[in-house]
């Protein structure tokens, strides 16, 4: 803390494997990035609570709350209220808390656009139960819901495996940094999903063992996998087991048949990021996907945590 100014840090994320399965125990990897979400605690004696939510490009949303957490005025009432609702979920852990928001001014800056899919949710909630002292699991799990990777993410240091066991997060640091790794994209499919729509779709109970197996076995050997090739055929393999639990065609399939390399879904199917792999040149790459119109692509190395 500096002149009463405090601040804190959240990583966003993506998921490479065991989407969907990683809810029923399966073991994930999951990405830390080097983009994240920021907030700023500053003094403030014109209103109880004052918070503002910066992205690139600007001004996301600003609200004013009075000491019951009521909205006094805001621009965007459905985010003020979505606000309003998980401070109020913190209070309950500890009424205390309701003071430590006693003349405060936040502000949050995300520094990845709101519809990406990065982790705007799960950076606020980590950044509130830094702040807060409040369990970051359990907040998630009152407001947003999920398997928790994304939060075990947002204050790692390194790839991770995450996993559910017995509904407790199990979460082991991990090395993935393989040889291919600059013909590793991360490509924008245009449509945001909504996580918790997602989640309260999927039946767990679709889920048998041998699932679970197959998607450990592929995690597993993506982390130890040597060619651009053989971890290729690893995530189709990986496309074609979740899109029979969701009776979803593979993407490439549906909609890249083209394509000369591979493709996975990351996270609910049909939106937010793909992962493509290919031994095609850079220019190749950028190439077709912007002939489709999907202009927003990453390389691996460009936002994994260095």
């Amino acid at each position: 803390m500096q002149n009463g100014i405090e601040s804190y840090y959240a990583h966003g994320k993506l998921l490479l494997s065991g989407e969907y399965l990683v809810l029923s125990g399966a073991k994930a990897l999951a990405l830390p990035l080097k983009y994240g979400q920021k907030l700023t605690i500053k003094p403030n004696k014109s209103c109880f609570l004052s918070w503002e939510a910066t992205m690139p490009g600007g001004n996301w949303f600003q609200v004013e709350f009075n000491e019951t957490l009521e909205v006094i005025k805001t621009d965007k009432t459905k985010l003020a209220q979505k606000l309003a609702d998980i401070l109020r979920t913190c209070v309950t852990y500890r009424p205390d808390i309701l003071e430590l928001f006693r003349n405060k001014a936040i502000t949050t800056h995300l520094e990845f656009d709101k519809d990406w899919g990065w982790g705007s949710s799960s950076t606020l909630i980590s950044l509130l139960s830094q702040w807060l002292g409040v369990h970051p699991y359990h907040l998630l799990q009152d407001t947003f819901g999920g398997s928790g990777y994304d939060i075990a993410c947002s204050t790692a240091t390194s790839p991770i495996i995450y996993q559910l066991i017995n509904d407790a997060p199990k979460v082991e640091k991990v090395e993935f940094n393989p040889s291919f790794s600059n013909h590793i994209y991360f490509v924008y499919s245009g449509n945001k999903q909504n996580s918790q729509k997602e989640i309260a779709r999927f039946d767990k109970s679709h889920i048998d063992l041998e699932s679970i197996k197959q998607i450990n076995s592929i995690t597993e050997e993506m982390l130890c996998c040597r060619h651009l090739n053989h971890f290729g055929q690893l995530i189709e393999e990986h496309e074609k087991a979740i899109g029979q639990i969701v009776q979803l065609n593979p993407v490439k399939i549906e909609h890249f048949n083209d394509f000369k390399g591979y493709i996975k879904t990351l996270g609910a199917w049909g939106g937010d990021f793909m992962m493509v792999v290919s031994e095609e040149s850079e220019l190749y790459i950028r190439n077709y996907f912007e002939s489709k119109s999907l202009n927003t692509i990453f390389k691996y190395n460009d936002i994994k945590i260095s």
